[in-house]
């Protein structure tokens, strides 16, 4: 049986039967529940607006590459993430914006909307209805339904964009060391970045294609993401402060 999806303590399809009276309360924490998570994922069309203060990088694993926003310095630690469930960057990952609502299929022809069933959200009187008398969606999760479905899209994307940088073999292993300005520091091994040296050596048709398919806008934020870690540092002594 697959692990669950990170934060996600049960995955339960959203029922117009089940949930009829369910309301989506308003987020007092929004992103209280990411406070623990050094790493979370990300999508690469979210490498542009985040490379600005965080560090993007890639875990290779038997069933593909992953990239994921770093965003502490040891594990239980979110730098990103403040006493009152605030993001404190300049981006919010869009996987902590889907929260407690991912996709799920009931076959390769059905999608359904699914639902953290742990998250206590949904179990209070207050907030916006996800249903309308009727059964039929309201507005609230139309707006949930649509992010949901281009968020899957973005994966999908995603897992090209990966699956191409594995191909051509742009990926190199890469150990970091992060000293903070307290003079503690943290070490980081498993995780991998582009190789600028075998980029730069691709062929220009090679390089063209990456154009083409809109693939050398997220290396280069990638690539200039990796310039965050003193900012990181610096984050995670303001945050134990």
């Amino acid at each position: 049986m697959a692990p669950l999806p990170l934060f996600y303590s049960s995955i339960t399809v959203l029922d117009r039967n089940t949930h009829r009276e369910a309301r989506l309360a308003p987020a007092g924490k929004p992103y209280a529940f990411a406070a623990g998570a050094h790493v979370l994922p990300a999508l690469m069309q979210e490498f542009a607006p985040a490379c600005r203060d965080t560090p993007i990088l890639f875990l290779e694993e038997p069933a593909g590459v992953s990239p994921l926003f770093m965003v502490g310095m040891r594990s239980g630690e979110n730098c990103f993430v403040d006493g009152e469930g605030r993001w404190r960057g300049h981006h919010a990952p869009a996987y902590l914006r889907r929260y407690p609502f991912i996709g799920g299929e009931v076959s390769a022809q059905q999608q359904v909307i699914c639902v953290d069933g742990g998250f206590a959200g949904l179990q209070g009187t207050e907030g916006e209805r996800l249903f309308k008398e009727d059964g039929e969606p309201t507005e609230a999760l139309q707006r949930v339904i649509a992010f949901v479905g281009e968020y899957s899209e973005a994966a999908k994307a995603t897992a090209a964009f990966t699956a191409e940088l594995k191909a051509l073999d742009l990926l190199q292993t890469i150990n970091i060391e992060i000293r903070s300005p307290d003079g503690t520091s943290s070490s980081f091994s498993g995780f991998a970045a582009v190789s600028e040296e075998r980029l730069n050596a691709l062929p220009d048709a090679t390089l063209l294609e990456l154009k083409r398919k809109g693939y050398l806008a997220p290396i280069y934020a990638h690539l200039i993401s990796l310039a965050n870690f003193a900012q990181l540092g610096e984050r995670a002594v303001a945050a134990r402060a």
